[in-house]
């Protein structure tokens, strides 16, 4: 059931412009009416309205003029177009230009409340796709800052501690460069009696206990080892253990205090990381069910998409780095179609050219919803480019050739060729050697050939 909502009916014969709102009143609406383009704009300026039911032909300003100056002042405003002189080249035009539906005269009451009634059911759908985009951004920003801020705070530090308190830096490459500093052959952190990191050689029994006593006493600690002298300085919940030949000296037993102490700081660090990168596949799982649910007929698609990719990726020689990076974007590539009606996407027939611009529009929206998430600054060019054709026909930016990034030029094939080997609303899947002959018929057109000619060897 949609609301009332304020309406504003323009038609140059006062008559109808009359009945048409009374009869919207009657329906429950709050609707006014004006007798010219002029006087509507007037109206629309000191009060916005939601809904604009207009007369096409009027002297002065016709509808379309009323319709494009009314969203110049209010963008969120939808608009019904009737008239007695509709072509179908006009009416085409008219929801081309965003005109939720015409209605051509004369007509019933019956049929102008229909229409206003389906104008209105896709204002609220519309809003409500808007709102849960706007929704999940906000959460998104929303986890990504809080996990910053955790790090942020963590890692102000200073001199040697620059290394240990990096953002960057893991647990063990701490330890690798204190291990160096100090000439260890052994350097072990526990906690709980348990080994955690370990760099070199394997901490022996007696260095386990010396780290014990150091981690229940808080202080640093030396004794004898199998092969030389052991240090034990606490850190947090347990210790850090050196061992080498040579005793060490009282600077270093301090240097190894101050360091022990900012290790701590490593660990939380490592542990937020932890939780960022838990926080992220959470989040990634989540994207990736709100847009498959939405898509009956493309569930499993982005999972498929994704393990032909690492296949796609590994036979063309990518860096686990870059193939990291390529699963991802696999994963995502069809997020933005959360902002795509339901209607279209499980369209059992071909789309209109206005449904396929709806469609068009998933890979900026894509784009959108992955932009406060700086860990997938790498995988959003890959979202936004993955429908570019190699001969700049593509969308959204007509990118051409070298001008497409690489990765998303290899996921533009595995998309395609998924696409057509899974089942349509409209047709059966195609068999893979089928699919790969198409693939071979668009090289050069649509993506590139030296992939297409790679991607035919898996």
């Amino acid at each position: 059931m949609v609301a009332p909502v304020r309406i504003l009916v323009v038609d140059d014969e006062e008559q109808i412009a009359q009945l048409l709102a009374g009869v919207l009143k009657g329906a429950g609406h709050d609707a006014e009416y004006a007798t010219d383009g002029f006087a509507a704009l007037e109206r629309i300026r000191s009060s916005p309205f939601d809904l604009l039911v207009t007369d096409l032909r009027m002297p002065g300003m016709d509808g379309m003029r009323l319709i494009e100056e009314a969203r110049r002042v209010n963008p969120d405003v939808d608009a019904l177009v009737i008239t007695a002189h509709a072509s179908t080249e006009t009416a085409l035009q008219a929801l081309h230009d965003g005109v939720s539906d015409y209605l051509r005269k004369p007509f019933g009451v019956e049929e102008i409340r229909r229409a206003v009634g389906k104008a209105l059911d896709a204002r609220h759908q519309r809003r409500q796709r808007e709102r849960a985009v706007r929704d999940l951004t906000e959460k998104v920003e929303a986890a990504q800052v809080d996990l910053e801020q955790r790090v942020s705070d963590l890692t102000f530090l200073h001199d040697l501690t620059r290394v240990i308190a990096s953002g960057t830096a893991r647990l063990h490459e701490c330890l690798d460069v204190l291990a160096r500093h100090l000439r260890a052959d052994s350097l072990v952190l526990t906690e709980a009696g348990a080994v955690v990191e370990r760099v070199g050689a394997e901490a022996d029994p007696a260095a386990l206990e010396l780290a014990r006593q150091s981690g229940t006493t808080g202080r640093v600690l030396q004794g004898p080892a199998a092969a030389g002298v052991t240090v034990a300085a606490p850190v947090a919940a347990g210790a850090l253990v050196a061992s080498r030949a040579r005793p060490f000296h009282d600077a270093e037993l301090r240097l190894l205090a101050i360091a022990s102490r900012d290790l701590a700081l490593a660990v939380e660090n490592d542990r937020l990381r932890g939780d960022q990168r838990r926080a992220s596949v959470g989040i990634v799982a989540t994207l990736i069910e709100a847009v498959e649910a939405k898509d009956r007929f493309n569930r499993g698609h982005s999972r498929r998409v994704a393990e032909l990719a690492v296949r796609f990726a590994q036979r063309v020689g990518l860096t686990p780095r870059q193939l990291e990076v390529l699963e991802t974007a696999a994963k995502l590539h069809d997020i933005g179609k959360i902002g795509v009606p339901e209607q279209i996407l499980n369209k059992p027939g071909r789309l209109s050219r206005e449904e396929f611009d709806a469609i068009k529009a998933h890979p900026v929206i894509g784009e959108q919803i992955l932009r406060p998430l700086e860990f997938l600054a790498e995988t959003r060019p890959i979202v936004r480019h993955h429908h570019e054709h190699f001969d700049g026909t593509g969308y959204p930016d007509g990118l051409k050739g070298p001008e497409i990034p690489r990765p998303a030029a290899m996921l533009s094939i595995v998309d395609a060729f998924d696409a057509m080997t899974s089942k349509r609303p409209y047709r059966d899947g195609l068999p893979e050697d089928k699919a790969r002959g198409i693939l071979g018929e668009g090289a050069g057109t649509q993506w590139d050939p030296e992939l297409v000619e790679a991607f035919a060897g898996l």
